[in-house]
Parts: C-alpha cells; structure tokens; sequence
C-alpha cells in the first residue's frame, strides 16, 4: 500500500497511517516524493501519522528527507474524529496519542508531586496539595482536588479526566483554570476537561 497524497490549500497532505514501523514510513515517504515534481520549493507538507508518535531523532530523519526534495515539514497529526464529530462528542477512548504512559496506583498526599513525558494515570486520589504535571493526558481513577497540568509540552489538544474532577487548579498547555473562591464544586459523575474555543470547558465524560 502506498502513502496517499493530497493538495489543500497549496499545501502537500501525506497519509502514513498505515505503516507500522519507521523504516516503512521513511521508505514511503520517499517514494512518494521522488513522484512529486510539480511543487514549488519551500511547500509544507502534512503528515497524517495515526497513532504513531515519533521521537526527536526521527522527526529531524522526517525533516531531512523533506529538505532533499525542496519541502518543509508543517506539523504530524494524529488521528482525527470522523468527520462531522466535534471534540465534545469524542469517546473517552478518543484523545491525543503518545507513546509512553505512566501509571501511578497510590493515592498523591499534600505535597507530593508526579510528573511525566507522556500519558499520566492515576489509580487512586490527588488529594489538595498535590500536584501532577504531564506532556500528553491525565486520567485519574479517583478523585481529583489538587492540581493537574496536561500537555505541559504545549500540547492543548490533551484532556484531563477523572472519576471526581473538583481540583484546586486545573492547566492544559498554557491555559488554567479554577473554581470561584468559596464555591463548592460537588460531583456525582466522571468528568473531563479540554479546550475548545480557547478556554478550558468541563463537560460529562463520555464512556
């Protein structure tokens, strides 16, 4: 199967979410820009890459093979919603996709404080206090009242989710939020956090 190809706006869109490995996606990539003839130098390309998440060493292997045909690397994505689907009709299955995911099975005390690269799940309570802090999503299996930061890399496409969402603060990306000092946030069912419109809306989750 090769990698599709498509023209938006002047830009070049290449479809790589069929290939497994990185030996393939770099062998069709290849391939099919030695067909491209027609495009002037400088041109971005989109790189629809699924569920695969690449490191710092292959996106500049990516970059270098685009700069030997005359083309500059706009942005991966990762897999998108069916069309039509807004991102506050996304399942609880759908969020960003990284590679490497944390699992904490403890409850975080005043305090204490959790951080990692990727994907955080926490299988207890982020008591107030506490604080955990991730470059993808946060899912707490409990309740959360301390303070939670997702896509800390800049990512505002991570969510955080939790079975009891009343934290002190919650951020996503370089966006924070908080409850109204002396409001008292009760919650009976799971929630999530995301941004749309710029702001941090939480809205029921979806299972």
């Amino acid at each position: 199967m090769s990698a599709a190809l498509r023209s938006i706006n002047g830009e070049i869109r290449i479809d790589l979410r069929s290939f497994n490995t990185f030996a393939e996606i770099k062998s069709q990539l290849e391939r099919k820009l030695q067909r491209i003839d027609n495009y002037a130098l400088g041109t971005l390309v989109v790189l629809d890459m699924g569920d695969k998440h690449l490191n710092n060493k292959q996106v500049r292997e990516i970059e270098d093979i685009l700069l030997d045909h005359g083309l500059h690397l706009k942005e991966m994505r990762p897999d998108e919603p069916p069309v039509g689907q807004e991102p506050d009709d996304y399942p609880f299955g759908y969020m960003p996709q990284y590679s490497d995911t944390t699992l904490i099975c403890r409850h975080l005390r005043s305090g204490q404080k959790i951080f990692c690269e990727g994907n955080l799940v926490i299988l207890g309570d982020i008591n107030p206090g506490a604080e955990v802090v991730a470059g993808g999503n946060i899912v707490v299996m409990g309740n959360l009242k301390g303070m939670a930061h997702a896509g800390a890399f800049g990512d505002d496409t991570a969510v955080i989710s939790a079975y009891r969402l009343s934290p002190i603060q919650i951020r996503i990306a370089n966006h924070i939020t908080r409850p109204p000092d002396g409001e008292v946030i009760v919650v009976s069912t799971p929630e999530t956090a995301r941004i749309r419109a710029g702001k941090v809306v939480i809205e029921k989750l979806k299972i």
